[in-house]
C-alpha cells in the first residue's frame, strides 16, 4: 500500500505546475467561460486585438508564410516581423493551429492556464536546482510566483507571460556562472527571453544587470573578473541570438512607437503609500488597468518569510544591504518617473502601468526562499513588528476605503485575517503533521482569493456574441475568397479593428502597438478615425473607396435579430453611397456590394500626383486633390456646398456654421440644431466633422435617423449623408447630450461628382498592373505607361524595405501623398517586381549566425570538458 501511494504522489515540481493551472481552470469554469459555458475569456485587448493576431498566426503558418514579413491585412499594408516580435513568438501559439477561429476562445483559455502552470514549474525548478527549498516547501514558494498579483492582473496579456515564465530559468543559468560552470545555457535562455517578447525581455535584461551586480558582491566568490567577463560575453551572445528579430523590430519602432515622446520629469507619478494596498487581495480593477499602480501581490506566507532573509545571521550584512537596495530600486521605479520611464523604454505605457512589477514579486519570493527554513521561528520582537505592520496596513486601507475604489472592507478583512492566521502558524512546531497542510491551505486561500476578487472586477465577452460575429464574417469570407484578384474590403460594421487579420482579407483597419506613425497620419488626412496604435476605415467616400482599391463593401442587411454580436450591433459607419455599387451577394445577416470604381494595387497615372500635398484637417479636399493629380484633370471632383437654413431648438442658430459655438439656452431642456440643404444633383453628399466636436457630446441625425459612427477621432472625419437625393430636402441634426455647448468644428458640406469618378476610374484601370506572381511580400507583373500617364501609382505604403525593379533594373521609388509608393517610368510596357525585406534583417541574421556558431563551439567544448573530467 505504501508503495502504491508513493507511486501516485505528485512531486513538488509536478504540484507546482498543476496547482496554479487547476486554480485558474476552476475559476474560468466558475465564470462559465468557453468551453465551460456561454461566456468567454475574451476581455479588453485580448478580445479586441490579440485574438485577431492569433488568427493571423494561423494564416501565416498554414497558408502564406510570407506574411511573417509583410501583410496587406495590416492596415493598407505593413511590416509584420515587428508585430510577430511583440505579439506572436510564443511557442504556446502552436496550439492555435489545431482549432478553427470559432474555437479560439477555448484555445486561448487552454493556453492561459498552461502558462500559469509553466510559471509555477519554472520557479519550482529554480528553487529545487539551487537547493533553496526542499520537498513541498518548493511548491509553497513556486505557486506564489505563478499566482502573484502581476500574473493575475495581466492574465489577458498572454504575449508577456512567456518571458516572465523564463525568468527563473535565466536566473538559474546565470547562477551557474558563479560556480564556474558552462555559460551557454544562460546565453540561450536570455536569447529566448528576448525573442519571446522583446518588450518584457528588455525589462528582464535591466533586472539581470542589477541582479548580477548584487550577486557579484557576495563573499567567497573567486575570480570575480573572470565571472564578469563571462557575464558580458555570454550576455552579448544571448543578445546576438535574438538579433535576427530585434534589429528589424528596432527599425520598425523607430518608425512608430519611439516617435511619441513622454515628458521627462523627476516627479512621483503616484502616492507611494498606496503601494501597500497592493498587498490586499483583489486590489486591481478596470480603473487600475488604465492608470493604476504596480501589481506584486504575494501571500502573507512570503511576506512573513521574507523577514528571515533580513534577520538571519547566516547571510552577510552587505548581501542584505544589496538586496534591500535592489528591492527598493524596483519599488521606487513603480512611483518615481525617471525609473518608470527607464523600465518602459522611456515611454509611459498606454494602459497596464508598471509592466515590470513581476520583478518585485519574483525577487521577494526569491529572497524569502534563500533564507527561510521550516525550523525558523520568528522572535517575539519580529512577531510584534509584523503584527504592527499588518495592522497598520489594514487600518490605513480602511481609512482610505472611501477614496480607493479597488479595495473594500471585505478584502481588507480577508487580508488581515489571513495574515494573522499565517503568522500564528509560525508559533507551532514544524514536526506537527498538520503544520504544512494548514500553511499550504492558508497560502492557497490567499492566492485564490486574489484571483477571484481581481478577475471578478471584469466583464467578459460572451461566447455567443463572439460566435455571432464570427458566423457573419465567415459567410462573407466564403464569397470573397472566390475572387482571387487583388482587392481590399470596406465594412460598415466590425467586431474589432482586426477583422482583416482574423479572416485573412485586406480590410484597411488595424490595431497594433507596432503601427508606424505615417499610417495614422495618412488615415487622419483621409478623414478616417486614427490613434497612435490603431486606424479604422469606417468613414470612406466614393473617392477613397476607388483610390484605395476597396472593391467590396460589407454592410448589415437588417435581417439579423439584433442580438449581441450581430452585424447590426457593431455599426461603425453610415454609407448610403453604396447605392452606387452592385449588390453581389446576400448572407443571412449581411450584404456584399461590389465597387466597379475600385482601382488596382498599381496603375499608370499622371505624374501630377507627385505634387499632391496633404492638407491638415481637410480630408475631402485631400482626396479630391490626389484624384485630380492622378487623372491630370484641371478641376477637382470635390465641391463645397452651403447649408440653406439653420434652425435652433433651445439654441441660437448661427449664421456661419463652420466652427460656430452653440449654447443650450435652457439648461434643463433638450437642445439641438438642424442644418438643412437640398441636393441639386444625385451625387453623393458628405459632411466633415472636426475633432473639436466630440462624438460623445452629441447625436448626429440625418432626416431624423441617428448615424452611428466610430466612437472617437482626433482629426477631421468624413460623414456620408446621402446619394441619389436630388431635389429632396435633407436635414442634419446635432442633438446635444449632457453638455451645455458644442463647437461645430470643421462642419462643412461637400459633394462629389459621381459620374466623373466613374469615368476617371475606368480610364485609370485601362493601364493596370497585370499581376503574374504575388505573395504577401512580393508582387510581379507587367504594366504599360503612356506619355500622359508615366507614373506607376501604387496604394502600397512607402516604407524602407521595398526593393523595386523596373525591367530588371533597381529603381528608387517616389512618395505620393506623403504615403504611397510611386514609380517614375518612361512610356511603354514594363515588367515590375516589388519585394519587401525588413530592414536590418540580413544584418541581424548575420549576427545571429555568428552568435550561434560561437555558442555551439563553446557548448561542445564545455560538454567535452565535463566528459573528460
Amino acid at each position: 500500500m505504501k508503495h502504491t501511494l508513493k507511486r501516485y504522489t505528485l512531486s513538488p515540481l509536478a504540484l507546482s505546475f498543476w496547482v496554479p493551472l487547476l486554480i485558474m481552470l476552476a475559476y474560468f469554469a466558475y465564470r462559465h467561460m468557453a468551453p465551460f459555458g456561454t461566456s468567454s475569456i475574451l476581455t479588453v485587448d485580448l478580445g479586441q486585438q490579440y485574438i485577431d493576431q492569433f488568427a493571423a498566426f494561423k494564416h501565416t503558418v498554414l497558408q502564406h508564410p510570407s506574411s511573417f514579413f509583410y501583410s496587406f491585412s495590416n492596415a493598407l499594408g505593413g511590416d509584420m516581423l515587428g508585430e510577430w516580435a511583440y505579439y506572436l513568438m510564443s511557442p504556446f501559439n502552436l496550439i492555435f493551429l489545431m482549432v478553427p477561429n470559432a474555437a479560439l476562445p477555448s484555445a486561448i483559455l487552454l493556453v492561459t492556464v498552461l502558462k500559469f502552470g509553466a510559471a509555477g514549474l519554472s520557479m519550482a525548478y529554480l528553487l529545487q536546482k539551487l537547493h533553496l527549498q526542499q520537498h513541498y516547501y518548493v511548491t509553497l514558494f513556486a505557486v506564489n510566483y505563478a499566482l502573484s498579483g502581476w500574473f493575475i492582473a495581466n492574465d489577458l496579456n498572454l504575449l508577456w507571460l512567456d518571458t516572465v515564465i523564463l525568468l527563473p530559468l535565466v536566473i538559474l543559468a546565470l547562477e551557474r556562472l558563479f560556480y564556474q560552470q558552462s555559460w551557454w545555457q544562460y546565453s540561450l535562455l536570455l536569447g529566448a527571453s528576448i525573442v519571446c517578447n522583446y518588450y518584457i525581455g528588455y525589462m528582464v535584461a535591466i533586472f539581470i544587470v542589477l541582479y548580477f551586480s548584487w550577486r557579484l558582491t557576495w563573499p567567497n566568490i573567486k575570480y570575480r573578473w573572470l565571472i564578469l567577463r563571462r557575464f558580458i560575453v555570454s550576455s552579448a551572445i544571448g543578445g546576438g541570438l535574438s538579433a535576427w528579430l530585434i534589429l528589424p523590430t528596432y527599425f520598425q519602432l523607430k518608425l512608430g512607437k519611439t516617435q511619441y515622446n513622454s515628458d521627462f520629469s523627476f516627479k512621483f507619478d503616484n502616492n507611494p503609500l498606496h503601494l501597500l494596498f497592493k498587498l490586499i487581495p483583489g486590489s486591481f480593477n478596470f480603473d487600475q488597468m488604465q492608470t493604476g499602480q504596480a501589481n506584486f501581490y504575494v501571500s502573507a506566507f512570503v511576506l512573513i518569510t521574507l523577514i528571515a532573509f533580513f534577520t538571519t545571521r547566516v547571510i552577510k550584512l552587505r548581501v542584505k544591504i544589496g538586496a534591500f537596495l535592489l528591492l527598493a530600486f524596483l519599488i521606487l521605479a513603480t512611483t518615481w518617473a525617471p525609473l518608470t520611464l527607464l523600465f518602459h523604454g522611456f515611454q509611459y505605457p498606454v494602459w497596464y502601468p508598471y509592466r515590470f512589477s513581476f520583478l518585485i514579486s519574483f525577487f521577494i519570493i526569491y529572497l524569502a526562499a534563500i533564507s527561510w527554513q521550516p525550523t525558523w521561528r520568528p522572535r517575539l520582537m519580529t512577531i510584534t513588528t509584523l503584527l504592527i505592520i499588518f495592522s497598520a496596513i489594514a487600518i490605513y486601507a480602511t481609512l482610505s476605503d472611501a477614496k480607493i475604489n479597488y479595495i473594500n472592507r471585505s478584502s481588507i478583512a480577508l487580508f488581515i485575517g489571513l495574515a494573522l492566521l499565517t503568522l500564528a502558524q509560525f508559533t507551532f512546531k514544524v514536526h506537527d503533521k498538520f503544520w504544512l497542510p494548514i500553511l499550504g491551505g492558508l497560502t492557497l486561500l490567499s492566492l485564490t482569493a486574489n484571483v477571484v476578487f481581481t478577475l471578478d472586477n471584469f466583464s467578459y465577452l460572451t461566447n455567443t456574441e463572439y460566435q455571432n460575429t464570427i458566423k457573419a464574417l465567415t459567410a462573407d469570407k466564403k464569397f470573397l475568397k472566390k475572387d482571387t484578384s487583388w482587392y481590399r474590403v470596406a465594412q460598415t460594421f466590425q467586431r474589432t479593428r482586426g477583422d482583416g487579420m482574423m479572416f485573412d482579407y485586406y480590410g484597411g483597419a488595424h490595431f497594433s502597438s507596432a503601427l508606424p506613425k505615417s499610417t495614422p497620419t495618412f488615415f487622419g488626412n483621409f478623414g478616417q478615425p486614427d490613434g497612435d496604435n490603431y486606424v479604422v476605415y469606417s468613414n470612406g467616400s466614393l473617392l477613397s473607396d476607388a483610390l484605395l482599391g476597396m472593391k467590396y463593401m460589407i454592410t448589415p442587411n437588417g435581417q439579423d435579430n439584433g442580438d449581441a454580436g450581430q452585424p447590426s450591433q457593431h455599426l461603425i459607419g453610415y454609407r448610403p453611397d453604396t447605392s452606387n455599387y452592385s449588390l453581389k451577394a446576400t448572407t443571412s445577416t449581411t450584404n456584399i456590394y461590389q465597387n466597379q470604381n475600385a482601382l488596382p494595387i498599381a496603375f499608370a497615372a499622371n505624374s501630377g500626383a507627385l505634387n499632391t500635398k496633404m492638407l491638415y484637417n481637410n480630408p475631402l479636399q485631400n482626396q479630391g486633390n490626389l484624384w485630380q493629380g492622378l487623372t491630370g484633370d484641371l478641376t477637382s471632383t470635390v465641391d463645397t456646398d452651403n447649408f440653406q437654413k439653420a434652425i435652433g431648438h433651445n439654441v441660437k442658430a448661427p449664421t456661419t456654421i463652420t466652427n460656430a459655438i452653440i449654447t443650450r439656452q435652457n439648461a434643463s431642456q433638450p437642445a439641438s440644431l438642424d442644418l438643412q440643404f437640398t441636393p441639386t444633383t444625385n451625387d453623393s453628399y458628405y459632411l466633415t466633422i472636426g475633432s473639436g466636436l466630440d462624438i460623445k457630446n452629441f447625436d448626429l441625425l440625418i432626416n431624423g435617423k441617428v448615424i452611428t459612427q466610430f466612437s472617437s477621432y482626433r482629426h477631421t472625419v468624413i460623414v456620408n449623408l446621402n446619394s441619389n437625393a436630388k431635389n429632396k430636402l435633407q436635414t442634419i441634426t446635432f442633438r446635444m447630450k449632457d453638455t451645455q455647448t458644442l463647437t461645430l468644428s470643421n462642419v462643412t458640406l461637400y459633394h462629389v461628382d459621381n459620374k466623373r469618378i466613374a469615368d476617371d476610374a475606368s480610364g485609370l484601370k485601362q493601364n493596370s498592373l497585370k499581376i503574374t506572381k504575388r505573395s504577401e511580400r512580393h508582387i510581379k507583373g507587367t504594366i504599360t505607361t503612356t506619355s500622359t500617364k508615366p507614373l506607376i501609382m501604387t496604394t502600397i505604403p512607402f516604407v524602407a524595405g521595398w526593393h523595386i525593379a523596373v525591367d530588371g533594373k533597381t529603381v528608387q521609388a517616389d512618395k505620393v501623398a506623403n504615403y504611397f509608393i510611386g514609380i517614375k517610368t518612361k512610356p511603354g510596357r514594363h515588367t515590375i517586381s516589388m519585394t519587401y525585406t525588413p530592414p536590418f534583417l540580413w544584418l541581424g541574421l548575420a549576427i545571429t549566425i555568428i552568435a550561434t556558431v560561437i555558442l555551439v563551439i563553446f557548448s561542445n567544448l564545455s560538454i567535452a570538458k565535463k566528459v573528460t573530467t
